[in-house]
């Protein structure tokens, strides 16, 4: 064989432009155009990493985080292009917007970005989801038209959704006396790293610390009898939350009692959560709850919901809230009483929901609303090798799971290229 049969014969990359995400980009764009003509501007700049990831449909900035902006999105009516650095350039045209009908402009890493903003700004009227000098803000107008979510964000957000509750749940399945929060934490950001997710926030609450402090993250403490496992996740830059409680050896009755008030609410809140619904209004039925169980106060320890999808919170539920939810849009729903905190993602269709978060791996409760059902998950109980097993088939089937997760989780979540392109060839024009 010849020895040089390697550099005659360079490698191929395999690339193909996705034509899901590409129809996702139009739909994105054509909700611009109107944005465009509404505010009679030239353009849109777009420089926070949500809105990228969102106009893209899935270049998560947010990724390669950095202090200053490197990379913006300038759009117009008939064009949109990147405006980056000659770092990332490569990267962003050929992994993560091939073929997606972007133009490129750039300058070398150590020129100003703001300069090359500047010249794509200038002499047009322009608009931005930050306040810069030579465009008018219109960061709530761009939030606006993020949702409701197309059928590519739909998709994706189920399949988050079981890389997000396969994260917690093999986590809690796994957990043992004396482990630290912090220790957990790790798991199941390690679970989600797996499958090229991320956690946006997460929380680990020992034997009741969240019950003082309800937005507790984590620390050193070991867990002695039982903790709460929260998480959003983050991926293609959408969002979903899931929260579950796990109990070592047995369920402290106290727990169980304030956990099921947490679950009627949590039912009762996704139940009424539908399509042309003002959030203010549901919350009306959510706090009857809580005056039925003689907890008027409680919800004003904690917030209770947010609608989710390119940031944690799109918009929070709140007592007196105009916000009319327009589907297919998902809300992670998360009352707490006292130590006991549920969570779980409802996706709303217009004519249903669908529980995104739901596990078969999970003890769950049927909470009747309004003579309807809505499964929530339950307490999950473990115990420990040659730990007593108590004789009670009712507690079993409230707290136990007799078959865990598997390891391997969700399917692989990486795109796939199908076109040979030699490995030492741009795939971009740059245009300087």
């Amino acid at each position: 064989m010849n020895s040089n049969s390697r550099e005659e014969q360079p490698p191929k990359r395999l690339l193909i432009q996705d034509a899901a995400r590409l129809q996702d980009v139009e739909l994105k764009h054509e909700r611009v155009r109107k944005l465009l003509e509404t505010s009679g501007s030239d353009a849109l700049l777009l420089q926070n990493p949500e809105n990228i990831a969102w106009f893209t449909a899935g270049v998560d900035r947010l990724r390669c985080v950095s202090e200053n902006c490197t990379t913006s999105l300038f759009i117009t009516s008939d064009a949109r292009l990147f405006a980056t650095n000659s770092t990332d350039s490569a990267q962003i045209f050929e992994r993560e917007a091939f073929g997606l009908g972007f133009q490129l402009k750039q300058r070398e890493w150590f020129q100003p970005h703001d300069d090359l903003v500047s010249d794509l700004c200038r002499a047009r009227k322009v608009i931005s989801d930050r306040r810069i000098s030579g465009a008018e803000s219109a960061a709530e107008a761009v939030r606006s038209i993020r949702l409701p979510l197309t059928e590519l964000d739909v998709a994706r957000m189920r399949l988050l959704s079981r890389i997000a509750v396969h994260a917690v749940e093999a986590t809690a399945h796994n957990l043992r006396p004396g482990v630290t929060e912090s220790e957990v934490a790790g798991e199941i950001s390690h679970r989600l790293l797996k499958r090229t997710a991320s956690a946006a926030r997460i929380q680990v609450c020992a034997d009741g610390r969240n019950e003082r402090y309800r937005h507790w993250t984590f620390g050193e403490h070991p867990i002695e009898h039982f903790a709460v496992l929260s998480c959003v996740a983050r991926r293609w830059g959408l969002h979903v939350g899931v929260t579950r409680t796990v109990c070592l050896e047995r369920v402290p009755a106290e727990l169980w009692r304030l956990f099921q008030r947490a679950m009627m609410l949590q039912a009762t809140g996704i139940f009424f959560s539908r399509h042309g619904q003002i959030l203010g209004d549901v919350w009306k039925k959510v706090h009857r709850i809580y005056e039925k169980f003689d907890m008027a106060n409680e919800w004003q320890l904690a917030d209770q919901a947010d609608v989710v999808a390119h940031s944690e919170c799109e918009c929070q539920l709140t007592p007196h809230s105009e916000y009319k939810l327009q589907a297919p849009a998902p809300v992670f729903w998360h009352p707490s009483v006292g130590p006991a905190l549920v969570g779980d993602t409802v996706l709303l269709h217009e004519s249903s929901n669908e529980q995104l978060t739901r596990s078969s791996f999970w003890p769950h409760v049927a909470v009747r609303v309004k003579g309807r059902e809505v499964q929530c998950p339950s307490i999950l109980r473990v115990r420990t090798a040659g730990s007593p097993v108590e004789a009670s088939p009712a507690a079993d089937a409230l707290f136990d799971c007799p078959v865990p997760p598997r390891e391997d989780g969700p399917p692989q979540v990486e795109s796939v290229w199908e076109l040979d392109v030699a490995a030492y060839r741009s795939v971009h024009i740059q245009d300087r």
